[in-house]
């Protein structure tokens, strides 16, 4: 086999296509994957971040609750060190969400979907800054998933298993021959150039974009995908300690998670049109619905700053049912008979099932390519997954403070080792006696893990360390970190001056571009943002 052919070809980067890389891999065959961004830049990294016990789906997707609740336990093995099995509630506020709680009970335990009634005083007893008026309660085994280093760690397992992975290369067309697909066109964004890549099979696990690569063929059925927006809130402080959902059928701005040291408030459902896909923006109504059903679940929640807000697309199939009742299943599509072999579609699925999806779409490429490999995701873990470090030993080991250490514990895992190797070699090592230097304060992230991911999670542009340390996503949104970062970079690597500062700029309007829809004080800081951008730095 060549060098540009392989067995697999796997279109698309986020927890779906990387998790189908490293199943794949763990079989035994020479994997490519591409793609148009950074690992995770989609819709994997614009979600919940919430590991689905199955409760939200009890009502009317009984299949994926099972799903949920299966792969939930699953995930907790492992990937220990980036999953928090902190639990979740389900609470109602009203007499309609009282007597849904007959019908979740009785669903629950049709669905295999663990669940508990508490007593309400017990649960205000343990989050005191939910609604007081909280009249009935269930305890569920939701919990929290760091959906970017979930697609990093699997991303790095399949590269040390031998996959190649291309970020900033975007599939552009189909490569066809006597009806067999037998590869892809592809420009690198990076590098400004085409290449063609051959597969003996290409999968198309890209999510609402998913048709895109359908417009090379003739199809009596194409994909009909009707992709929804659903936009979230970063709120500062950490308010809850579980997931709360509230006690009805699923709807919008019903559910809060507890993130690092921030929680996520959301969700919404708006259908959005499929080239609007790369440019979801909220609107300030929508940020103001969002907060209004919050206060149903935590009153305070307006008093309290918001981070960020940030849109992403599900990967829905068009039907006649409502947009909250479509179905949260996974299909996998054969184009052969629609005459063309070579070629398989994944869509649908939740972050919490994509290696169960990643499994089934295995098991079907292993069954073409008549080679006999069993999956081994179940049962072994990601990488710095091998047992649970607690946040004492990086308050310890890496001579950092408790809330660092905190962070660091759903990151890091087993691989506080190499990182603490690392602070020897910091361009400020040990400079007092608090430890290594932090280059993002607000998310408490240090020089040594920057170096860490640049060597080992695929950092190809400056704005990649934001989605695997998760410098730049706190209160100040990277207002003076990416200055330092920008520093680091340039004595790291081999850039010239002018591809760092591009870089820069690049990160710098990400952050920025929220503006439209920011309240006021988002705003002044944006503003203040573009100041010390434009005046401090003498940029353009």
């Amino acid at each position: 086999m060549s060098k540009d052919k392989y067995n697999c070809l796997i279109v698309g980067g986020g927890i779906t296509g990387v998790g189908i890389a490293r199943d794949l891999c763990l079989r035994g065959f020479k994997v490519l994957l591409v793609e148009k961004n950074d690992l995770s830049e989609g819709t994997t990294g614009r979600c919940h971040a919430m590991l689905h016990s199955g409760a939200r789906y009890v009502y009317k997707d009984k299949e994926a609750a099972t799903e949920c609740a299966l792969e939930n336990k699953i995930l907790l093995h492992i990937a220990p060190h980036i999953t928090e099995a902190c639990g979740g509630y389900f609470m109602a506020v009203n007499d309609e969400d009282v007597n849904y709680g007959d019908i979740f009970n009785t669903e629950c335990e049709k669905a295999g979907v663990w669940c508990e009634e508490i007593e309400p005083e017990a649960f205000l007893k343990d989050e005191s800054n939910c609604n007081p008026e909280t009249q009935r309660v269930f305890r569920v085994k939701d919990g929290y998933i760091d959906p970017f280093l979930l697609t990093f760690y699997n991303a790095y397992d399949a590269q040390l298993h031998g996959a190649k992975i291309k970020t900033y290369t975007k599939a552009e067309k189909l490569l066809i021959k006597d009806g067999t697909i037998i590869g892809i066109e592809c420009f690198d964004f990076l590098k400004n150039k085409k290449k063609s890549y051959y597969a003996d099979i290409v999968i198309n696990a890209t999510g609402p974009w998913a048709s895109y690569l359908e417009k090379d063929l003739k199809l009596s059925h194409p994909l009909r995908i009707a992709p929804t927006m659903g936009t979230l809130l970063v709120i500062k402080d950490r308010l809850v300690s579980h997931l709360i959902n509230r006690l009805r059928k699923p709807g919008d701005a019903d559910i809060i998670v507890p993130s690092h040291n921030s929680i996520i408030l959301g969700t919404t459902s708006k259908p959005v049109e499929l080239e609007d896909l790369d440019r979801l923006m909220a609107s300030k109504d929508e940020i103001e619905y969002i907060l209004n059903q919050g206060e149903y679940l935590i009153p305070t929640v307006r008093k309290h700053r918001i981070i960020r807000f940030y849109s992403g697309a599900r990967p829905l199939v068009a039907s006649d049912t409502p947009l909250r009742e479509a179905s949260r299943k996974f299909d996998i599509i054969d184009y052969e008979e629609e005459g063309y072999s070579g070629l398989l579609t994944i869509i649908g699925g939740k972050l919490t099932t994509y290696r169960l999806m990643a499994e089934q779409i295995s098991d079907l490429v292993a069954e073409k390519l008549d080679i006999n490999a069993q999956c081994q995701t179940a049962e072994l873990p990601l990488p710095g997954g091998d047992r649970v470090i607690t946040k004492k030993v990086f308050e310890k080991e890496l001579h950092v403070d408790k809330k660092t250490a905190f962070d660091m514990q759903f990151k890091w895992g087993t691989f506080y080792k190499e990182i603490f190797e690392m602070c020897e070699t910091c361009l400020d090592p040990f400079s007092s006696d608090e430890g290594p230097q932090k280059i993002c304060e607000c998310e408490n992230v240090t020089e040594p893990e920057l170096s860490w991911v640049r060597e080992n999670l695929n950092v190809r542009v400056l704005d990649d360390y934001r989605r695997r340390t998760r410098q730049g996503m706190g209160p100040c949104q990277g207002l003076f970190c990416y200055y330092k970062l920008a520093n680091l970079e340039a004595k790291l690597t081999e850039k010239i001056h002018s591809q760092i500062m591009t870089e820069l700029k690049k990160a710098l309007e990400k952050r920025w571009k929220i503006q439209i829809s920011a309240n006021n004080i988002l705003k002044r800081q944006i503003k203040l943002s573009k100041y010390i951008y434009l005046l401090g730095g003498n940029l353009k």
